[in-house]
C-alpha cells in the first residue's frame, strides 16, 4: 500500500513538473491575430517576452511579424493596463479613448459591403480611429495592415465631407486654397475627419493637434450651414421645435441640431443615424451648403493617396 501511495505522489510530481515546464508567462492573454485567449504553451518568443497565440496558425503568422513590430507589441502589451487591451499593442486596435469622428460610412472599410449584411456592425478602433465592419474577419484584416485598406476609406470620407467642407482656405494659415481658378490645396484624412492644407508645415501642424482644427472646421460648418439648416424640428424627436437656443453639434463636416442635451446624447450613440436624416433633409432642399465656392474645389481636390 506504501508502495502504491509512493508511486502515486511520484507521478503527481511529475505531472506538475511537466505543468510548470510548458506553463508560459505571456505578455498578454488574448491572441494578437484572432483576440481570442491564448493557448498554454504556444508562443512566439523574443528576446523581451513571449506572445502567446491561440494557434498554429496564428503562431505562424506573428513569427512572420519582423523584429520591430514583434518588440513594440511586447512593449505596449506590457504597459498595458489590462491583459484584455494586449491586442491593440500590436498597432492595430486600441479601445483607449482618443479623438476620432465616428465611422459614417455605410459600407464596411474592408468589403465595402453594407456594414449591416451580417446584422450588428463590428466596430473597432484602429490606428487611433473608429472604423465599422461586416464582420470580425474584416475587422481583423484592416488591423493586421491598415495602410493597405486605410487609404480607400480615406478616398470615401473625403467625397463625402467635401462636399461640405466650409472653406476654400488652408485650415491652419487661412491661405487660399485655389489659384487661378486651380486646386491647390492637399486633402487628408485624420480619424476620420478631412482637413485641407496648403503645404506640408501646416499638415504636420494638423496631425500634430487634430483636435484642435477640427473644433476650428466645426465653428465654420455651424456658421456655414445653420444659416439654412433645412429641420425646424428636433433630428430625434421631430415634434419637438428647436427653439432659439438648440443643441448644436457637428459630426464629420455636418451641423446636427437636437432640442436638448438628452436627445444630443442620443444623437452621439448613433451618430451615423441622425446625421442621415440630416442629409436627406438638406438633400430635399434646392442646393446644400456651397460656402466659399466649395463646389469647385472638390471637383479638383485629390487626397494623399491619389498623390
Amino acid at each position: 500500500m506504501r508502495a502504491l501511495f509512493t508511486a502515486l505522489i511520484a507521478a503527481l510530481a511529475i505531472s506538475a513538473a511537466f505543468a510548470a515546464s510548458v506553463s508560459v508567462d505571456t505578455v498578454n492573454k488574448k491572441c494578437p491575430i484572432s483576440d481570442m485567449p491564448v493557448k498554454e504553451g504556444v508562443v512566439v518568443s523574443t528576446d523581451a517576452g513571449d506572445i502567446g497565440v491561440c494557434c498554429g496558425s496564428c503562431q505562424k503568422k506573428v513569427a512572420a511579424w519582423d523584429d520591430a513590430k514583434k518588440a513594440k507589441f511586447v512593449a505596449n502589451a506590457t504597459a498595458s493596463t489590462s491583459d484584455d487591451d494586449a491586442k491593440k499593442a500590436a498597432g492595430a486596435a486600441s479601445d483607449a479613448k482618443v479623438w476620432t469622428e465616428p465611422y459614417l460610412l455605410n459600407t464596411c472599410a474592408a468589403s465595402g459591403r453594407p456594414i449591416d449584411v451580417k446584422g450588428t456592425p463590428t466596430t473597432k478602433i484602429i490606428d487611433g480611429r473608429e472604423l465599422k465592419f461586416c464582420c470580425g474577419g474584416c475587422a481583423a484584416a484592416v488591423a493586421k495592415d491598415p495602410a493597405k485598406w486605410l487609404p480607400k476609406v480615406d478616398k470615401a470620407i473625403t467625397a463625402r465631407q467635401l462636399a461640405i467642407y466650409p472653406t476654400t482656405t488652408c485650415i491652419v494659415s487661412g491661405e487660399p486654397l485655389m489659384e487661378d481658378g486651380k486646386d491647390t490645396g492637399v486633402s487628408m484624412v485624420i480619424n476620420n475627419r478631412l482637413f485641407r492644407v496648403c503645404c506640408k508645415m501646416c499638415a504636420r501642424k494638423v496631425k500634430a493637434d487634430p483636435a484642435k482644427y477640427a473644433a476650428k472646421l466645426d465653428g465654420m460648418a455651424t456658421e456655414a450651414q445653420g444659416k439654412a439648416y433645412p429641420l425646424k424640428t428636433c433630428v430625434v424627436a421631430s415634434s419637438n421645435a428647436l427653439g432659439d437656443s438648440p443643441k448644436r453639434m457637428v459630426i464629420g463636416g455636418r451641423l446636427v441640431q437636437t432640442c436638448c442635451g438628452g436627445c444630443a446624447k442620443k444623437v452621439m450613440a448613433d451618430p451615423a443615424k441622425y446625421v442621415a436624416v440630416v442629409d436627406a433633409a438638406w438633400a430635399k432642399t434646392s442646393s446644400d451648403v456651397d460656402p466659399d465656392g466649395a463646389a469647385k474645389a472638390k471637383k479638383a481636390a485629390k487626397t494623399d493617396a491619389d498623390r
